[in-house]
């Protein structure tokens, strides 16, 4: 019986310490972390989120410090910078508090936090992706010898395996074009296909690196980091052509709204705005997806997203007619 009434107690304790409004399940009240990120999760302000987030770093330091040397380890990072891995933990942190655990509506807690039961690894697993993401993008240095590391760093270790073997075999240090012609020729011999494994250089992929003198700081005074801007002689017939598109698109709204019989329940989305919002970015490259379509346009119904979705076909087909030469060209 004593037993029994401690247990109440203690789970009446470990509820206390969580929200008032908490929808957590039972069976994950004691889990680590858990109580600290219902109240977090729950705040009303930005202030109050402020003070409760800092008052959980400071509470569990040391347990934060474990997960971090278990991300810092696995991941390969520096072992003497703590404060990258420090920061991408902060950022899967407020990624998660945002984006996974807050409720839709607002101050509270989605469905998924109720259920989550081990916090520190669901933590460390996030901030180990975004580390996986930024190396894998290029923004993260020290890619080289980590598992699953890019082409680029393999094909460099071979590069300078190469340019040793080279030194070993003349005594002498070899100039660009004998190190291509001599990794090259070796990757020849050692690869079945060389040529579709990226492991071939050029002296203009080798990157030699040249000093730049100080009273020539320009970026003319090293010719790979100038840049001339070459006029896009093609730009204005591409404009043309997409003025022709948008033009046809607005004919084709024209037509569904004479041949409307009845009034719609919503407003349209026309064509012609969908094609002006694709084609906006043009002379950059850039072609938005159909969700940032969407969001562009500020359509929240589901039939008009489908609407966009059908335009954009019809877009897309008015253009492949529009830049058939181009594509027979190629």
């Amino acid at each position: 019986m004593t037993a029994l009434l401690l247990n109440t107690t203690a789970r009446l304790r470990r509820r206390a310490d969580h929200h008032r409004r908490c929808d957590c399940d039972r069976d994950t009240l004691e889990t680590p972390w858990k109580a600290e990120m219902c109240q977090i999760l729950h705040a009303r302000n930005r202030v109050e989120k402020r003070v409760l987030l800092d008052e959980f770093l400071y509470t569990h330091e040391s347990e934060i410090a474990r997960v971090l040397k278990r991300a810092q380890h696995i991941s390969r990072l520096d072992y003497h910078d703590k404060d990258l891995v420090l920061s991408y933990f902060g950022d899967a942190l407020m990624r998660m508090l945002e984006t996974r655990w807050r409720a839709k509506s607002g101050p509270g807690t989605s469905s998924v936090f109720n259920y989550s039961r081990n916090l520190p690894t669901i933590l460390e697993a996030e901030t180990r992706y975004w580390i996986r993401e930024d190396r894998r993008k290029g923004l993260l240095n020290g890619t080289a010898g980590v598992p699953g590391d890019s082409s680029h760093d393999r094909r460099a270790k071979m590069v300078k395996r190469s340019r040793e073997l080279f030194e070993a075999e003349h005594a002498r240090t070899p100039s660009d074009a004998e190190l291509v012609d001599f990794h090259n020729t070796r990757m020849y011999a050692t690869r079945k296909d060389a040529a579709r494994q990226s492991v071939l250089i050029t002296i203009r992929g080798l990157g030699s690196l040249r000093s730049i003198p100080l009273e020539d700081p320009s970026l003319f005074g090293e010719d790979r980091l100038a840049w001339t801007d070459v006029p896009d002689e093609g730009a204005s017939e591409r404009t043309a052509r997409i003025r022709s598109i948008v033009a046809e698109c607005a004919r084709r709204d024209a037509e569904r709204e004479a041949t409307r019989l009845r009034a719609p329940k919503r407003q349209p989305v026309p064509m012609a705005s969908v094609a002006r919002v694709f084609f906006a970015h043009h002379c950059e490259g850039e072609f938005p997806t159909r969700k940032e379509l969407v969001a562009e346009l500020g359509v929240t119904e589901p039939a008009s997203r489908r609407e966009i979705g059908s335009h954009l076909n019809e877009i897309l087909a008015i253009s492949r007619r529009q830049f058939a030469d181009y594509r027979n060209a190629d």
